[in-house]
């Protein structure tokens, strides 16, 4: 548990993606983590079983049966039913989960911080330093009126100067197919986002297969049991009272006893898992609202005009004739994909105020770009000289 403790200091949102990647990455990790530390204590320092043990067991006894029972494992059955004569019966109605439940939800809390390493892992292929764009960006929306210019224009030439690096670097990688129109970065964000919808699907099943129930919807299924007045007396789900089995040698000769226990621990593992599976609900299904509107600000075109269209606008730098050349050639030759999803990051982690700002220098830096090319362009080829007459004259001399 000391790892996980660990684990859990160096656990920080890094705010290079949104809010539904921190949901998954640092909300989610957070409470599973906080769960597993909680549970572990009452495990190892609190008393998570007592049995109801013979009259002639001693101290020693007693303690020597609650261990046994804990960590071997009890077996459950409805206080109406006998116990089974048959031993093997009884061990195929064992219940192990309790002692695992603190390492098994440390486990799933690190399944849930992976993927944000592997984004900040390949993202730094691109040649963008995402984290570090939107980090200055943070710092200049802080900045006073006067210097907050000169530093956007840093930021914009910063931007610009990663774009055109990553443009370099991606044509001497395998993902050139890829990123031809300069849509590495979103199209990584987007395989990232696919494997936080997979894993919050894979966390239910892990879930049901580690509880071993037989409830497909176990969060549902339990809020329904309680509705209806179905404890756990007759479901079996986290039971307080188990049965335990266990052999001592008393002069050489083996001695079978059977005892009740009660496993506190259960109390709190019941409500714990309730609030799990209902909270990997939530973001199972907030991560895959979060892929369909990145998915559609990605592949649609009139949604990233709209985008850079609305920070132009405030600048009054939309012509008034309605012409969209010009910010179309903006959006698909300038940014293009990456630099669009670039000033979507800063836009939602570091506000408004600073992507306008940015996004009206990276509208100057273009119109010069398109200026020097123009100024660069070869000249029209003058008309070939025409033949004078014997005249003098500039007319046309008659071919014979």
């Amino acid at each position: 548990m000391i790892f996980l403790d660990r684990f859990l200091q160096g656990l920080k949102p890094q705010f290079d993606d949104d809010v539904i990647d921190r949901l998954n990455y640092y909300y989610t990790p957070l409470i599973f983590i906080i769960f597993a530390l909680t549970l572990s204590a009452k495990q190892y320092v609190g008393q998570p079983i007592q049995c109801w043990i013979p009259a002639q067991f001693t101290g020693a006894w007693e303690q020597y049966s609650e261990n046994y029972c804990f960590v071997q494992n009890t077996y459950w059955l409805p206080l109406t039913h006998y116990i089974p004569s048959d031993v093997s019966e009884r061990e195929d109605r064992e219940i192990g989960y309790y002692q695992w439940v603190p390492f098994v939800l440390g486990l799933q809390g690190i399944l849930f911080y992976l993927p944000s390493v592997l984004w900040r892992i390949l993202n730094w292929q691109s040649g963008v330093a995402v984290k570090s764009i939107i980090q200055m960006c943070e710092d200049v929306g802080n900045m006073q009126v006067d210097k907050r210019k000169n530093s956007v224009e840093v930021v914009a030439t910063h931007l610009r100067d990663s774009i055109k690096t990553q443009q370099a670097l991606i044509k001497r990688t395998p993902f050139s197919f890829l990123t031809r129109r300069g849509s590495y970065l979103n199209l990584l964000y987007l395989v990232i986002k696919v494997i936080y919808v997979v894993q919050c699907f894979l966390q239910f099943i892990i879930l049901n297969k580690f509880l071993s129930t037989k409830y497909t919807f176990y969060g549902l299924e339990i809020l329904r049991d309680l509705a209806s007045g179905r404890e756990w007396e007759e479901s079996g789900h986290f039971p307080r009272v188990t049965m335990c089995d266990f052999e001592v040698r008393v002069l050489g000769n083996k001695h079978r006893h059977t005892v009740q226990c009660v496993l506190m621990i259960n109390m709190f593992n019941e409500k714990v898992y309730l609030f799990v599976w209902w909270w990997l609900l939530i973001v199972f299904f907030a991560t895959i609202a979060s892929l369909i509107y990145w998915v559609i600000m990605t592949f649609s075109r009139s949604q990233q005009d709209s985008f850079i269209t609305q920070y132009l606008r405030v600048n009054n730098l939309v012509p008034s004739s309605g012409e969209t050349g010009p910010i179309n050639k903006f959006v698909e030759n300038f940014l293009q994909h990456d630099g669009v999803f670039i000033l979507r990051l800063i836009s939602s982690n570091a506000g408004d105020l600073i992507t306008t700002d940015l996004v009206y220098h990276l509208w100057q830096v273009f119109l010069a770009e398109e200026a020097a090319k123009a100024q660069t362009l070869p000249l029209p080829k003058a008309p070939p000289a025409e033949l004078d007459d014997v005249d003098g004259n500039n007319e046309k001399a008659p071919l014979t």
